[in-house]
């Protein structure tokens, strides 16, 4: 594959992620963010579900290096991967098919466990892997095995 058409590729998937994204924010049903944020719940009713706990395994070396940096990074990681108008599960699947189409298996893994965590289904997963497989190849399938227990 030339680097053209690799680019191609990559460009042509994010667009259907952003654009799959964007219709997931559009429809999605009120959440408890929605209400929690803007004072509408009643006081004491609104919880966060807690965001997954698995740091990725790189973090630490960062950490070790530039612990403010670290630090930095997993306040806005846990940020974003909180339940919002997108589910976190659902941001964990997208981490997980991004990182099954970069081939990064330890990613495919820790994701898959940590969306199983937040509430993600078996047959969640396994439509996260054929969608990384739709828009990845092969390679993105083969991938993809590593978000199952003995995969």
């Amino acid at each position: 594959m030339t680097k053209t058409s690799r680019r191609s590729s990559i460009a042509t998937w994010a667009g259907a992620l952003l654009l799959g994204a964007g219709l997931l924010v559009h429809n999605a049903p009120p959440t408890s963010a929605d209400v929690c944020d803007d004072g509408r719940a009643p006081a004491g009713s609104c919880t966060d579900p807690a965001p997954p706990q698995d740091n990725p395994g790189w973090l630490q070396a960062i950490q070790q290096r530039d612990p403010q940096f670290a630090d930095s990074y997993a306040a806005m990681r846990e940020r974003i991967l909180k339940d919002g108008a997108i589910p976190a599960k659902y941001k964990l699947l997208m981490g997980m098919i991004t990182d099954t189409i970069a081939a990064h298996p330890d990613g495919v893994r820790t994701l898959a466990d940590n969306a199983r965590a937040a509430g993600a289904s078996e047959a969640e997963i396994t439509e996260a892997v054929e969608v990384g497989y739709l828009y990845g190849g092969t390679a993105s399938l083969v991938m993809g095995a590593n978000a199952f227990h003995g995969g």
